[in-house]
C-alpha cells in the first residue's frame, strides 16, 4: 500500500509540473511577456481524476509508450473534454505518430477554446506544413506573430517555409525581422539566413551569416558546421578544415558531426595521418565506434596497406559479423594479397548467409574468371542475372567468361540477350563486336564497332578496335588512322592505341611516324611482346638491324612460345634465338611455371 501510495504520490507531482510546463513553455522559451489570464475549466484542474489521467499518459509517453499515453489522454479528455492542455498533448502525440488528421482536429479544439493559444497555432502550422498545405502554413505563422510580435521562430518557420517556395527576398527579410525581435534567438536566425543562402549559392552572404551567428553566440556549434558545409561548397576546403578542427580544439573536443565532417575532408586530400588521427581519439572515446573502426581499414587499404586494412576490417566484423558489405570489402583485401583461397572463403561465407547478395556473387564470379577457372564463375552471373536480369556488368562478365572458355556461340548469346534488356549500351555492342572477330565473322565485328561508336562516340576501346581491324587487313588506313587518333584524344597516354597507331602508319609506308609512335607506346608498356616485334618491324624498314635484333630478342624473353617470330629472327639472319642464355632461361621459366 505504501508503495502504491508512493507512486501515485510522485505521478501528482510530475503531472503538476507538466501541467505548468504545458501551460508556460512558449513564454519562456520565447521570451515574451504573459497573456492576460484567461481561466478556463481546464487551467484550474477542476477534475483531479482527469488530471490523474493526463499524468499517466504523459509519463507513458516519456516512455515512448504512445499508445497507453493515447489512451490516457482520452480517459483524461472524457473527463474533462474542455481542457486545452489535454487536447494540446493528444495534438502533440498524434502528430508525433503521423496522424496529422488527429493532430489538427485537436489543436483546433484547443484553439477554440484559446484563441490566442501559442502552441495551438503551432502545432497546427507545423501540421500544414506536413500535409504540404505551405501557404496555410505562412497564415498561421502570421497570425501567430500578429498576436505575438515577439515570437522569433514564428518568423523563422515563415522565411523557412518561403525559402521553400522559391520566394527568396521575402524569406531573407521574414528572417531578418525575427532576428531583430529576439537578441536571444538572433544565432539561430543567423543559421536560417545562412541556409536559405546556400540554397541561392550566394557562398560569401552565406558564410557571413553564420560569422554573424558566431560573433553573438561563440559556441554556437551549428553555425560552425553550416559555416564548414558552405566553404567546401564555394571550393574552400582548406578554409572548411580550418573551422571544423576550430570546432574540436576549442568548442566541442566530442561533436561527432564535425569530427565525421572533418576526417572525410581530410581523405579528400589524402591526408590520411590526421585522418587516422581523429579516428583513434573516436575509438578512444567509444572503443564501440563503428564507423571509425571502418573507416581506418579504408584508409589502410588507400595507403595499400592491406595487411593492417584486413586486421582493421576483422575487427569491424567481429562488431557486425553480419554487415555483408563490410565483409565483402574482406574478400577484396584479400585479392589485393593475392590470397585467393581466403577472398574466395569469405565471399561464399556472404553466399551462404545470404543467396541473394548479387555484389557478392558478382565479385566472386570475376575473381574466379581472373584466375581462369570459368565453370565455377559461370553461375555466379548467372545467378546475378537471375536476380538482376537488367544489370549490363553480368552480361558482360558472363559472355567474357565464355569467350575466355572458347565458348564464342554461347558468348554470342549471352551478349544479345544483354542487348534486348540494354540496347543502349556500347560495351555490349563492343563485345559481341570482339567475339564476331574471335568467329571470324567480320562484317558482324565492323558492324557492332559501329554501333558501339553511335551510342558513344568517345568509345575509345572501340574506336581503336576497328581502327587496329582495318590497318591489320591493310584497308581504309585513313579512316583506321582517324579512329586510332580519336581513341587517342580520349586516352593520350594509352600504350595499346599507339601500338595500334604505329602500325595502321607502318601498313600506310610512313615509317618515321611509325617509329615515333612504336617507340612512344613501349615507352608506355615496356614488357609487351607485341609492341616489341612491331618496333623491330619498323626498325627494320630504316636498316637498323641491330637495334631490331635486340628488340626481337626482348619480345621472345617475354614471350618464348612465338614461334613465327623465331623463324622470322633466324631469316633475317640474327642467328638462332634459342641459343640465346637469356631466350633459354625464359624457356626454363615458361617450363617450370607449366610444372
Amino acid at each position: 500500500m505504501v508503495g502504491t501510495l508512493s507512486t501515485r504520490k510522485n505521478a501528482w507531482a510530475i503531472g503538476v509540473l507538466v501541467c505548468l510546463a504545458l501551460l508556460s513553455v512558449d513564454t519562456l522559451a520565447t521570451e515574451q511577456p504573459a497573456l492576460p489570464a484567461k481561466p478556463s475549466g481546464s487551467e484550474q484542474a477542476s477534475d483531479s481524476v482527469a488530471l490523474y489521467h493526463f499524468m499517466l499518459g504523459y509519463q507513458h509517453e516519456l516512455n515512448n509508450a504512445m499508445g497507453e499515453a493515447e489512451a490516457e489522454y482520452l480517459k483524461a479528455l472524457a473527463r474533462d473534454p474542455n481542457s486545452v492542455a489535454i487536447h494540446l498533448g493528444l495534438a502533440t502525440l498524434y502528430h508525433a505518430r503521423g496522424e496529422h488528421d488527429k493532430a489538427q482536429a485537436h489543436a483546433e479544439a484547443a484553439l477554440a477554446r484559446d484563441a490566442t493559444n501559442l502552441q495551438a497555432l503551432h502545432m497546427l502550422a507545423s501540421v500544414a506544413v506536413a500535409a504540404g498545405r505551405s501557404e496555410q502554413a505562412i497564415e498561421l505563422y502570421e497570425r501567430i506573430v500578429a498576436l505575438w510580435p515577439q515570437e522569433a521562430q514564428a518568423y523563422f518557420s515563415k522565411g523557412m517555409l518561403l525559402s521553400g517556395l522559391k520566394r527568396y527576398d521575402e524569406a531573407e527579410q521574414t528572417i531578418r525581422r525575427g532576428i531583430a525581435v529576439s537578441q536571444t534567438a538572433a544565432p539561430t536566425g543567423f543559421l536560417y539566413l545562412g541556409h536559405i543562402l546556400v540554397e541561392q549559392k550566394a557562398w560569401d552572404r552565406a558564410v557571413q551569416a553564420y560569422r554573424d551567428a558566431l560573433a553573438i553566440n561563440p559556441s554556437f556549434e551549428p553555425a560552425y558546421l553550416g559555416m564548414a558545409a558552405t566553404l567546401e561548397a564555394k571550393g574552400d576546403t582548406a578554409q572548411a578544415i580550418a573551422v571544423l578542427r576550430k570546432v574540436l580544439q576549442e568548442v566541442n573536443t566530442g561533436n561527432r558531426e564535425a569530427r565525421q565532417r572533418l576526417v572525410r575532408l581530410l581523405l579528400t586530400q589524402k591526408a590520411y595521418e590526421p585522418a587516422l588521427a581523429l579516428l583513434r581519439e573516436a575509438i578512444q572515446e567509444s572503443p564501440g565506434d563503428v564507423e571509425a573502426q571502418l573507416r581506418i581499414g579504408l584508409i589502410y587499404g588507400e595507403l595499400k596497406d592491406y595487411v593492417k586494412a584486413v586486421e582493421q576490417i576483422k575487427l569491424v566484423l567481429a562488431l557486425r559479423p553480419q554487415e555483408l558489405r563490410v565483409r565483402d570489402h574482406l574478400a577484396y583485401l584479400y585479392e589485393e594479397l593475392k590470397d585467393f583461397d581466403k577472398a574466395i572463403a569469405e565471399y561464399r561465407t556472404i553466399i551462404q548467409t545470404d543467396a541473394r547478395y548479387s555484389d557478392a556473387h558478382l565479385h566472386l564470379g570475376y575473381l574466379l574468371y581472373r584466375l581462369k577457372r570459368n565453370d565455377e564463375a559461370l553461375p555466379h552471373f548467372q545467378q546475378v542475372i537471375a536476380l538482376n536480369p537488367k544489370m549490363t556488368e553480368a552480361y558482360l562478365l558472363l559472355g567474357l567468361t565464355l569467350l575466355q572458355a572458347s565458348r564464342q556461340e554461347e558468348a554470342v548469346a549471352v551478349f544479345r540477350e544483354g542487348l534486348q534488356r540494354n540496347p543502349e549500351s556500347a560495351d555490349l555492342h563492343f563485345n559481341l563486336g570482339t567475339a564476331y572477330d574471335k568467329m571470324g565473322r567480320f562484317d558482324e565485328l565492323v558492324h557492332e564497332m559501329e554501333e558501339a561508336i553511335r551510342l558513344d562516340p568517345k568509345h575509345a576501346d572501340a574506336l581503336n578496335y576497328l581502327g587496329y581491324t582495318y590497318a591489320e587487313r591493310d584497308m581504309r588506313l585513313e579512316e583506321a588512322v582517324a579512329l586510332i587518333q580519336r581513341a587517342l584524344a580520349v586516352k593520350p597516354q594509352n600504350g595499346y592505341y599507339l601500338d595500334s597507331l604505329a602500325w595502321a602508319y607502318y601498313k600506310m609506308g610512313r615509317f618515321q611516324e611509325a617509329l615515333a609512335e612504336m617507340k612512344r607506346a613501349v615507352a608506355v608498356v615496356p614488357d609487351d611482346p607485341v609492341f616489341l616485334e612491331h618496333l623491330g618491324d619498323i626498325f627494320l624498314t630504316q636498316n637498323l638491324g641491330g637495334e631490331a635484333r635486340e628488340v626481337w630478342l626482348r619480345s621472345l624473353e617475354l614471350d618464348p612460345t612465338n614461334h613465327k617470330l623465331a623463324e622470322r629472327f633466324k631469316a633475317k639472319g640474327f642467328g638462332d634465338p634459342a641459343t640465346e642464355e637469356r631466350i633459354r632461361k625464359s624457356q626454363q621459366r615458361l617450363s617450370n611455371k607449366a610444372l
